[in-house]
């Protein structure tokens, strides 16, 4: 704060600060971009949602210690980001990842669900790239992360 101003003033900016959200353009611009977009559009956007989160995995994996296995940090990230999500076991040894894209937290944390998926697809497959993505039912996603051989 300056020196010379007064402490009403002061006060005034910390309130306005502390009730002021975190502003995001891009999520606004985003979904209305989306809102209306011809059918090339949806499907760039969603390319390059895609793209962005093998970039994300990629950077994931490179800092991550070995030990740690892709359905386990595809997990932690997706708690991170406050998205619930359901793991089982195949079987096989292998792990489901399910997840709501109707949940609130997928809508918080991407501007379009038409993101969400390609995103996440894109992100798992940078941690496991035999990872499938598969689109389910009611807004639900799985990520099926086949048993990795040891």
């Amino acid at each position: 704060m300056r020196t010379g101003t007064s402490f009403a003033r002061d006060w005034q900016l910390i309130k306005v600060a502390r009730s002021l959200r975190e502003h995001d353009v891009t999520g606004s611009l985003l979904r209305r971009l989306l809102k209306d977009a011809p059918p090339g559009l949806t499907e760039r956007v969603a390319a390059i949602a895609e793209r962005l989160g093998e970039e994300d995995g990629t950077a994931l994996l490179s800092r991550a210690e070995e030990r740690f296995d892709p359905p386990t940090l595809m997990e932690g990230l997706l708690l991170t980001w406050g998205v619930p999500s359901e793991s089982t076991e195949t079987a096989e040894g292998g792990v489901l990842l399910t997840i709501d894209c109707t949940a609130a937290a997928v809508r918080d944390t991407f501007a379009d669900a038409r993101v969400a998926g390609p995103y996440l697809a894109g992100y798992a497959r940078a941690l496991q790239p035999d990872a499938v993505f598969e689109r389910g039912g009611h807004g639900r996603v799985t990520i099926r992360f086949p048993p990795r051989e040891r």
